[in-house]
């Protein structure tokens, strides 16, 4: 079983705290919801970036999405 990311948004690190304060692109996170006990959830991940990009963001957010399984798998 393969998974792939999925990056719906990305974050800074909040100055002199231990916080990272994320942007979240709404029409991909409701692409990537579920239900659990009648609850929606979405499950996502925060990975700090190597280097911070041309905006001054130090983490990236994404889904694993499962992909499907090749024929020749």
């Amino acid at each position: 079983m393969a998974f792939s990311k999925k990056y719906i948004g990305k974050g800074k690190k909040v100055e002199n705290m231990e916080i990272v304060e994320v942007s979240l692109n709404m029409a991909e996170l409701q692409n990537h919801s579920f239900e659990y006990e009648g609850e929606t959830y979405v499950k996502f991940n925060v990975a700090e970036l190597k280097e911070p990009d041309q905006f001054g963001k130090t983490h990236t957010v994404y889904v694993s999405v499962k992909e499907p399984e090749s024929e020749e798998s």
